[in-house]
């Protein structure tokens, strides 16, 4: 038997054997997304509380309503055929993101990364030849990436740590507070379940958030600066910048020309053709040599069973109460492909 302390109390020692130890995982999509939503909601409420002069039950009941709203009119928006306009500079629109995509964007990038060697083989590589890996995330704010690469690097079970470095870029800039509370849960986690020092966590993390307009790159001077990354990644963003595409291949022509030879490019995205067709005309563009495309279509049930949506916790139960389709999303339809920079 192995003797395992867990997060339930300093005095409490839990006895596991081997098997039950290696598929423990400290990291879970649903309990870090709640997490940080709650904290979100008691901050917004507690404030409209005290400025309105409310109790704060009322405050939060219409926290939630807005939330409702959000999730209503994203899901229009994302079914609508066209770029969705949704207001992601809308706290309350955040939250509703984060409720509704991030555990299942979360777990499709660690299923991508679980099932294609190239990428994940690439990145031990970059790892060991440079001590750290430089990842690139267009519309990373939210922090998906970040929870779904913590996770598969944890689930791995590997001798050596993964260092990440994120460069986070995204035109809302207030994702930043989502993105820094995720990593701030993940450290806890492995604060409290393995070791005060870093040194004996899986991984450690850092990351840096730029503001973007791909309407204007002269706004960038030193384009290696910032672009010199191992990895980038785009998840649903070609279906959701469409209206946008000539500026977004330039950028992303540029990008690519900044970047190290051997770089890896990882698209995420709607299994559509159409998407595929303009995947293919950015690479081609910008130097960059794709590999076979993958469709999958799964979800968290299959991909982690152990994942329970009702670890959201109160905001599950508030939004079912009262929008009985307000489920957060726990399948995916979408395919991958990896570019590597020529």
């Amino acid at each position: 038997m192995v003797t395992y302390t867990a997060e339930y109390g300093p005095d409490t020692i839990i006895y596991l054997n081997a098997k039950e130890l290696a598929n423990m995982t400290y990291i879970k999509y649903f309990e870090i997304v709640g997490r940080v939503i709650e904290s979100n909601i008691e901050s917004i409420s507690e404030s409209i509380s005290r400025d309105r002069d409310i109790s704060y039950e009322e405050a939060r009941m219409e926290v939630i309503d807005s939330i409702i709203g959000h999730l209503a009119n994203n899901t229009h928006e994302w079914s609508s055929g066209c770029q969705p306009n949704i207001r992601y500079e809308d706290p309350l629109c955040r939250i509703a993101y984060l409720y509704r995509i991030v555990p299942v964007n979360a777990n499709l990038l660690e299923f991508v990364f679980e099932k294609d060697a190239k990428i994940e083989v690439y990145l031990d590589e970059v790892q060991k030849e440079n001590g750290e890996v430089n990842i690139c995330v267009f519309g990373g704010g939210p922090g998906t990436e970040l929870l779904g690469l913590a996770k598969r690097t944890e689930m791995r079970r590997i001798e050596h740590q993964i260092v990440l470095n994120f460069l986070l870029l995204d035109q809302v800039n207030e994702w930043v507070e989502s993105w820094r509370a995720i990593r701030k849960e993940i450290d806890s986690k492995f604060r409290n379940n393995i070791n005060q020092n870093r040194n004996g966590w899986p991984l450690t993390t850092s990351g840096d958030s730029c503001a973007i307009d791909i309407t204007n790159i002269d706004n960038f001077g030193n384009w290696g600066a910032v672009f010199g990354q191992d990895i980038y990644i785009f998840s649903y963003i070609i279906s959701e910048v469409f209206d946008d595409y000539p500026q977004l291949k330039n950028f992303i022509t540029k990008m690519a020309a900044q970047s190290p030879k051997g770089a890896k490019f990882l698209f995420i995205d709607r299994i559509e053709q159409r998407w595929k067709n303009v995947i293919i005309d950015l690479a081609e563009n910008a130097g960059i040599a794709l590999s076979e495309f993958h469709d999958t279509r799964s979800s968290m049930g299959v991909a982690s069973p152990k994942e329970e949506k009702t670890d959201l916790g109160q905001i599950y139960v508030d939004v079912l109460e009262r929008y009985p389709k307000g489920y957060p999303r726990l399948n995916w339809n979408a395919f991958w492909v990896v570019g590597t920079k020529e």
